[in-house]
């Protein structure tokens, strides 16, 4: 894999992206004859990992150009930026260090990594899914199903790992990932001899171009409701619909929830840009595919489009929550387009499990605890209610908290939610960034208004848990919201080793 100068040019200037080469102090519309050859070995945006001949990317809203020069020390051969930035970097150290300067540095590295990495995705059937939840659930849900079905030649990509030889899974840190590292594994998937991809497609991964210029062959919108609201992701609900909604515009199918809030909004765009229309729903709705819900995760599928894939039959899911149900419909839709219909479908849904979601621990008392990602109004009351039901001889403890530093009204939500359903709330650290997990646990905490509802602030995320189980009683049932298995805590800018929820529970519980 290399690009030469020129060829990289090219590529920027055929999206619109190209403003300028600088290389000496000097302005050029084309690479010199004597740079024009010069060869990308590499790609970027990390300074530490800068080696001979790589192209760096000068990223980020608050970009020091002091990592420029390191990377240029390292061996940059060329730098993409956003800016000049020749008065910062010694010249006379690196006179020949072109600078490509581009309208937008986020949008540039997404172009000119899918070019560098040969165009990856023309080699897979991509299927992006979004939503404010469900996407992590919908997207395991697909794998397993178009597995069994088609075989080890699906990828993933999602919030808790990837896998990108149909097999293997490793820890992911982001929704989505930069445009860099997602071409990268694309390209990985593909030498892996991946012929599908399922991932995860997030609103903020349209906002900063993670994703431009990734077409996809079906994208899913599950649901959308008030979430990311903060001035460091969405300034308003308008922002965050406009953002989600430009999967619309880079999928060729359009699998919609019939009972979305946004649904008519929704279809119209998709229907006016030419798109095919799948929706998905309960028997309530008008959806092409409909589901009647059964017990214990047994559900019922009708086709009610003729011209579709007929999908008719009983399924189960194994994972408890009537919302799972929607869930695992959108993958039996999207696994239908492009896979033979069989009995296939069915196993490889009953199989299906999700690392951290839904997961059930119980000891010999009789105390049950849950492990799951739930963060949020919809999905924490959704999962609270499917608790209270299954398990309403006993109290509700929850073990809770909230991101630092953004969807701030998610606090408010969260303690509505607790109000409604919990009969004892330990607020603790969820990922804290640069903020005071006590700020974090009051601000949750002056919106419980349920008097009956004991409130406890332990922010030591393991001695929360530990708390919460001492206290339990045979009966009671532990919910351990939004961490899942994750075996980190974001703290301060750095990623701090952390034990994990559901390890931590397993522990305390097979004493």
């Amino acid at each position: 894999m290399t690009m030469t100068l020129s060829e990289i040019i090219t590529v920027l200037k055929d999206a619109g992206l190209f403003k300028e080469l600088i290389v000496a102090g000097k302005w050029h519309d084309r690479a010199p004859e004597e740079l024009a050859n010069r060869t990308v070995l590499d790609l970027s945006y990390d300074s530490r990992t800068v080696k001979e001949g790589t192209l760096f990317f000068c990223k980020g809203l608050k970009f020091d150009p002091k990592y420029l020069t390191m990377a240029a020390n390292q061996g940059a051969s060329v730098a993409m930026a956003p800016a000049d930035y020749s008065a910062q970097l010694k010249t006379s150290e690196h006179p020949d260090l072109p600078q490509v300067i581009v309208t937008d540095i986020q949008k540039a590295m997404a172009t000119v990594s899918r070019a560098f990495f040969g165009f990856p995705d023309r080699n897979l059937t991509v299927i992006g899914y979004t939503g404010t939840k469900g996407k992590t659930t919908s997207v395991y849900f697909t794998r397993h199903v178009m597995a069994k079905a088609l075989g080890k030649v699906v990828a993933q990509l999602s919030s808790i790992d990837e896998c990108l030889d149909g097999e293997t899974f490793i820890p992911a840190h982001l929704t989505t990932p930069e445009s860099l590292d997602l071409f990268r594994m694309m390209k990985e998937a593909v030498d892996n001899q991946m012929k599908y991809l399922v991932m995860e497609v997030s609103s903020q991964s349209y906002k900063k171009s993670r994703v431009f210029g990734l077409p996809l062959d079906i994208g899913v919108f599950l649901n959308i409701s008030p979430d990311h609201i903060s001035p460091v992701e969405h300034p308003s609900f308008e922002d965050y619909l406009a953002c989600k909604s430009e999967i619309i515009d880079n999928c060729r199918i359009f699998v919609v929830n019939r009972e979305c809030s946004q649904y008519d909004y929704l279809a119209e765009k998709a229907h006016d840009l030419g798109k095919q229309v799948i929706s998905f729903g309960s028997d309530q709705s008008a959806a092409d595919y409909q589901y009647r819900l059964g017990e214990h995760g047994y559900f019922t599928v009708t086709t009610a489009n003729p011209a579709l894939p007929k999908l008719d039959g009983d399924f189960r899911v194994m994972m408890p929550g009537d919302f799972n149900v929607a869930n695992a419909l959108a993958a039996l839709t999207v696994a239908a387009q492009v896979a033979p219909v069989s009995e296939d479908f069915r196993a490889g849904l009953a199989e299906t499990t999700v690392p951290g979601r839904m997961e059930f621990i119980k000891d010999k008392q009789g105390v049950v605890a849950c492990v799951d990602y739930a963060h949020n109004y919809l999905s924490l009351t959704a999962s609270f209610n499917f608790m209270k039901h299954e398990f309403k001889d006993g109290r509700l403890i929850v073990v809770i908290g909230a991101a630092g530093g953004k969807a701030e009204s998610r606090r408010k939500d969260i303690g509505r939610a607790l109000s409604q359903y919990a009969d004892v709330a330990i607020l603790t650290s969820e990922d804290n960034f640069f903020e005071d997990p006590h700020q974090i646990a009051a601000d949750i905490k002056k919106n419980i208004d349920n008097p009956d509802l004991e409130v406890i602030v332990n922010v030591d995320r393991k001695a929360a848990i530990e708390q919460a189980y001492a206290m339990a009683k045979p009966g009671d049932a532990l919910f351990m919201a939004a961490k899942g298995r994750e075996t980190f805590m974001h703290e301060k800018g750095k990623d701090v080793p952390y034990q994990g929820d559901y390890q931590i529970t397993k522990q305390l519980m097979e004493k």
